[in-house]
């Protein structure tokens, strides 16, 4: 079951049109307020909320509060108009799944809640991209191609060649290429590095991933 907190009817329905575009048979709870919010997940087993921060009086982080206080089992799925850093600072330090900007497209925003549900977070690369300077290994990563930063997700949460190709929908041999790629580009020696580099910077892929795909969608929308 999804929550979707919003104080705008017209955002919390296109929200839950989008959604089902993605899962059709999903029950949706809708709510304009942290109260409401709070009374309807005490009711309901929620295992997804997407929040909106600026509730006019209220911060919906609140909820999140709440949720974390009350050890809720539930990701959590900002999605809003507030590109502050600090409240995108809070989110990350409360451990959000993911965290996307209302001018998001479509794609970006079901690709983020695919994201989720295979266990890893999504960032709006928009927003990322006004977060400052970037380290080395993050510039590193810019080499990769959206692929390979797919497959190196995997490889940095333990997956071996055969369950990446299963995931990805791709060959073992496809798989396997990615990786040599990989390797090469970020001047690795062998998978053990490649896979401790992952693992330090998960965060980081994920960010790169984000940009890719926004950079994709652009090019997409100016073809049409």
């Amino acid at each position: 079951m999804i929550l979707i907190l919003d104080d705008h009817p017209l955002a919390r329905q296109g929200l839950s049109s989008i959604i089902q575009m993605y899962k059709r048979d999903e029950e949706i709870l809708q709510a304009g307020t942290v109260r409401e919010s709070i009374s309807l997940m005490e009711k309901n087993q929620v295992g997804l909320a997407f929040i909106d921060i600026n509730l006019g009086k209220e911060n919906g982080l609140s909820l999140l509060t709440w949720i974390r206080e009350k050890k809720y089992d539930c990701k959590i799925f900002i999605i809003t108009s507030s590109s502050r850093q600090s409240d995108f600072a809070l989110a990350q330090e409360m451990a959000v799944d993911a965290y996307v900007l209302k001018d998001a497209f479509i794609d970006e925003i079901t690709y983020g809640l695919q994201t989720v549900e295979r266990g890893a977070k999504f960032y709006s690369a928009a927003l990322v991209d006004r977060m400052g300077k970037y380290s080395e290994d993050e510039k590193a990563l810019s080499a990769l191609t959206e692929r390979e930063l797919d497959v190196f997700l995997l490889l940095g949460q333990g997956y071996d060649n055969d369950k990446i190709s299963k995931d990805l929908y791709i060959s073992l041999g496809t798989a396997k290429k990615h990786i040599s790629s990989i390797l090469a580009k970020l001047q690795l020696n062998n998978r053990v590095e490649a896979v401790l580099f992952a693992s330090k910077n998960s965060y980081s892929i994920q960010m790169a991933l984000n940009k890719a795909i926004r950079t994709d969608l652009r090019k997409e929308s100016r073809a049409i």
